[in-house]
């Protein structure tokens, strides 16, 4: 799909523009809804107008501008395909955008955005045979290969255990697929700033002996969504020169079940030393993002960090059309989740930071467990915290934690939830 901005309005033409504003026109957007709603149906309405064919423009030089942003992001998400494994004719959309009042600077801003969005999307969708754990760091390797100012370093199962990295051994050494950690570090000259992105990457989850059912298994091999997203946020900043040093840290591993997979009631020491009873191996994604939290903590003394993760599926169930969940302890980043969000039109819901409720992670027989809390029906709340344990005190106020949910496969909604707001949010500081 290719999109462009239109500066001349000689273009537009009645019998294949498409009007966009808030009353009186083809499409009418009253509110971040009626964008969703949308951008959900626009392979429906491009397919099916004989007016349209392979080209699409629309106008929005009479919508509201609180609502521009979004129904470009949305529109240009909405008709994403992953196709990539079919061999049939692949015809290709161009839409057009005329915009007379939209900034070059924003249209730029908004290229990046939609740019960086479709490589991660594409990467989240390669099923688990062709993007194993080792697989994937060969790919993030080539895909920063001719990248100033970029170092990319991958650990093996061995060097894996060697560092201490127990959790991330436990989950993802019984697999003929040995775990990978990693390290993307984008530094600058004369940075200012080190922010740690954290991506779980899990490229298979079969819940382990906590097994899954078939149908909780589906798109389980999107579980390195949040991989995907801290990857690609490095690589499109890394080539908008971005001002300040980003590490991106990722475990990868596959969670299987096999003679030598961790078992329930299993009891792992940490990277930082405390014992974790495993109650649950279908809870795999906070233990291998707990020993990467602290590692990226003590190694790299970061002023920020970020960590995305499908972790417990939570902003599905809690509210309607809701692009993800977070957990912050810090109100200025919080605000622009907040704010970024209201740009984009992505829906999120702050976890809310009960830190005393921590108390409930602790085990009888070990330190902290992973699962089997007892604060009833809050996954969200205490992955969170159970996360929060494994940060150091200094680093915990300017850290956040992004619970999303797999939204990147070919949905009925078909949008890219959260990563505009992710990218902005890091972009901006």
């Amino acid at each position: 799909m290719k999109f462009y901005f239109i500066n001349d309005n000689k273009y537009i033409k009645d019998n294949n523009v498409i009007k966009v504003a808030s009353n009186n026109s083809d499409i009418c957007i009253k509110n971040h809804l009626d964008i969703i709603n949308v951008s959900s149906k626009i392979k429906t309405i491009i397919h099916y107008n004989n007016n349209f064919k392979n080209k699409v423009i629309f106008n929005l030089e009479k919508l509201d501008k609180k609502f521009i942003d979004a129904f470009i992001y949305r529109i240009l998400q909405g008709i994403y395909t992953f196709d990539k494994y079919k061999h049939q004719d692949k015809k290709t959309q161009t839409l057009y955008f005329y915009v007379p009042q939209m900034s070059n600077e924003n249209k730029k801003n908004i290229i990046s955005i939609v740019y960086g969005s479709y490589i991660t999307r594409n990467l989240i969708n390669e099923p688990s045979n062709i993007s194993t754990p080792d697989k994937f760091s060969k790919y993030s390797r080539l895909f920063f290969k001719n990248i100033k100012n970029v170092k990319v370093t991958v650990f093996n199962d061995v060097q894996i255990r060697k560092i201490g990295f127990n959790l991330i051994n436990a989950v993802g050494n019984s697999s003929a697929n040995k775990p990978r950690f990693l390290i993307i570090d984008y530094s600058p000259p004369k940075y200012k700033k080190k922010i740690c992105l954290i991506g779980k990457g899990v490229t298979i989850d079969t819940g382990g002996y906590s097994i899954k059912t078939s149908k909780g298994m589906n798109n389980m091999f999107m579980d390195k969504e949040g991989a995907a997203i801290a990857v690609n946020i490095v690589y499109i900043l890394s080539k908008l020169k971005y001002k300040n040093r980003i590490i991106c840290l990722c475990p990868l591993v596959e969670n299987i079940v096999s003679s030598s997979s961790i078992k329930p009631n299993d009891i792992i020491k940490a990277y930082n030393g405390q014992n974790v009873e495993i109650v649950n191996t279908d809870a795999e994604g906070r233990l291998i993002l707990a020993d990467t939290l602290t590692y990226s903590c003590n190694k790299y003394k970061p002023d920020y960090i970020f960590d995305f993760a499908t972790l417990t599926g939570w902003s599905e169930r809690i509210n309607c059309h809701s692009s993800f969940t977070y957990f912050t302890t810090n109100e200025q980043i919080s605000n622009k989740i907040i704010e970024y969000g209201n740009i984009y039109g992505e829906k999120n819901i702050r976890i809310p930071a009960w830190l005393e409720y921590m108390s409930y992670i602790k085990s009888s027989v070990a330190d902290v467990k992973n699962h089997g809390y007892g604060c009833k029906n809050s996954e969200g709340l205490m992955s969170s915290l159970f996360l929060m344990n494994f940060i150091p005190q200094k680093y915990r106020n300017n850290w956040c934690h992004f619970d999303i949910r797999i939204s990147n496969y070919n949905n009925n909604v078909n949008i890219a939830e959260g990563f505009a707001t992710y990218l902005s949010i890091i972009k901006n500081i």
